[in-house]
């Protein structure tokens, strides 16, 4: 008797399982269709908020969990409900939001509420509004909130000087890239995430293989059996990798899955 060589395949969506232009290729669903009728278990493990992964899912026909918000959140598929969060208090995030506001005031800033809706800063360029979503003042947030994140062409994929001393330890800094940087709970991450969702399924870490493509995927691929980063990452983090996939654009993920999925392994 045989049996895939993984059983689950944590993948990470923008440039990685996505191609740039944000589409899925039918390589792609057709590898993780073949990945899913082989046993393997696919989740998304994304920055994305889960509104915005909802039709993905739908797509490729996945029920079950992704993983959100940079790890915060886990949401239940097809539906998007949040069924377990590590969110950023109310007033914490507020108070973020009013000393990035005092020291960055040509930044703007978004959030996701625990609740479900996106919201935005007054003066927010037009975002891509996937879900629920509104125009707000983030100094005034009242509810919990599973990421925050800052937005601005000032922003060059590094961290701005000054803005840990600003954020005082209230949140993580989860994701920088050119244009954002995400904000999360202190101790909130992807790998932490998963290696708990994975632990409730009886799985460890030989038992998962893991995509990325960012800084904030490190861990993830660090943690999994088999660790893949795609060729269009920074080329510092391909060190950190088991594997290098092609681009995203060259349906990476979906050349390493077809490979993994012949490479059946005998079970008793």
């Amino acid at each position: 008797m045989t049996a895939p060589r993984y059983r689950l395949a944590a993948i990470d969506l923008d440039g990685t399982l996505l191609r740039r232009d944000y589409t899925l290729s039918v390589r792609s669903e057709r590898a993780l269709a073949t990945a899913r009728a082989a046993g393997v278990e696919v989740v998304f493990v994304t920055a994305r908020h889960p509104a915005a992964v909802l039709d993905y899912a739908a797509r490729l026909g996945l029920a079950g969990e992704a993983i959100c918000c940079v790890g915060s959140a886990v949401c239940e598929l097809p539906s998007g409900e949040v069924t377990w969060s590590d969110a950023i208090p109310a007033h914490a995030a507020a108070t973020v939001a009013r000393r990035v506001r005092a020291v960055f005031p040509r930044l703007h800033l978004g959030w996701v509420l625990r609740g479900g809706p996106v919201g935005y800063q007054h003066g927010y360029p037009p975002p891509l509004l996937l879900g629920e979503s509104f125009f707000g003042d983030p100094t005034a947030i009242a509810e919990p909130v599973l990421k925050l994140w800052l937005a601005g062409g000032d922003l060059d994929g590094t961290v701005p000087d000054g803005l840990a001393a600003a954020l005082g330890g209230l949140v993580d800094i989860a994701h920088v890239g050119p244009g954002f940087v995400d904000l999360v709970a202190p101790g909130a991450s992807k790998v932490g995430t998963l290696a708990e969702l994975a632990r409730r399924r009886g799985l460890g870490p030989d038992d998962v293989v893991a995509f990325g493509d960012t800084s904030a995927d490190i861990d993830m691929v660090r943690w999994a059996g088999h660790g893949v980063v795609m060729a269009n990452a920074d080329p510092a983090l391909h060190a950190f990798a088991d594997e290098i996939a092609p681009d995203c654009d060259d349906d990476g993920v979906a050349v390493v899955l077809e490979r993994l999925c012949a490479e059946e392994v005998s079970v008793p």
